[in-house]
């Protein structure tokens, strides 16, 4: 014992960051077992045992059950050590690219909603709008539900997977439709995205456009359709390709309906 560098359990927990308590249980289940135990029972740990802790507590980490550490750890060969670390690794991309798109999510839904509580929604205006990029759904009308569907399901998965995004995500609908009373038939989903050239995208040129909002459930929006196109009429505006509709304040940024708001866009022309 006097030739090499020996830790009591407790300050060996401490560089392993880890409890007594855990190192006792390795001891118990033969995971991990001291490098020296005196005649009073008492157990010390080498230094050279901190990489084997350090493998234990990763792979614990990846959620890998202390039974199978153990039958690792026993029958390790440099063969079996590259492949079970390959497959980690792989694990953790999987895991970093998941909560990347989490983070990504979380930081666009704060954008959205920071930008709401500074916007008077009384307001309808008219601004310049610069080129923007859309991902759309398959069309949405004139096909049966189980298209629509599959449409909907397809739309998720490609933003979620590859753009990352869960929630500015919007409708579009037909102008004639809306000034037809009909406020029920979506074109479209959309979702707002930077340029890729892995997807399919639609190019919106920059153009003029007149942005409202509505408050409260959707049921109810025919008055703000209303005001927004007495609006475009008032000032001599012609609408050009579709209205745009999302969501800015929903069930995760307000507990309450009646505050529910969806932003409502309309590209325009002057007459």
């Amino acid at each position: 014992m006097k030739s090499e560098i020996y830790f009591t359990t407790g300050d060996f927990a401490k560089l392993c960051e880890v409890t007594k308590q855990t190192l006792f249980h390795y001891d118990n289940i033969g995971l991990l077992r001291p490098a020296h135990k005196d005649k009073k029972g008492y157990r010390y740990y080498s230094y050279t045992q901190f990489d084997t802790m350090y493998v234990i507590e990763s792979l614990k980490e990846m959620e890998m059950p202390l039974r199978e550490i153990k039958e690792f750890i026993i029958v390790t060969t440099p063969d079996t050590m590259i492949k079970l670390f390959k497959e980690k690794s792989r694990q953790i991309s999987d895991k970093i690219n998941n909560l990347a798109s989490i983070q990504n999510t979380i930081e666009k839904k704060i954008l959205i909603t920071e930008e709401a509580k500074k916007t008077d929604f009384s307001k309808i205006v008219l601004t310049e709008a610069q080129e923007e990029y859309f991902y759309l759904s398959s069309p949405l009308l004139n096909i049966s539900e189980d298209e629509n569907k599959a449409a909907i399901s397809d739309f998720y998965k490609i933003c979620m997977r590859e753009l990352h995004e869960k929630y500015s995500i919007g409708v579009m609908m037909n102008i004639e439709d809306i000034a037809n009373g009909d406020f029920e038939n979506f074109e479209h989903l959309f979702a707002k995205t930077d340029y890729t050239d892995a997807l399919p995208l639609v190019k919106k040129d920059k153009t003029m456009r007149i942005t409202g909002y509505h408050t409260g459930e959707y049921e109810n929006v025919a008055v703000t359709f209303d005001a927004i196109f007495d609006f475009i009429e008032e000032n001599h505006l012609i609408p050009v390709d579709y209205l745009y509709a999302e969501p800015i304040l929903d069930r995760i940024s307000v507990n309450d309906s009646d505050k529910y708001v969806m932003k409502i866009t309309i590209p325009v022309t002057r007459g």
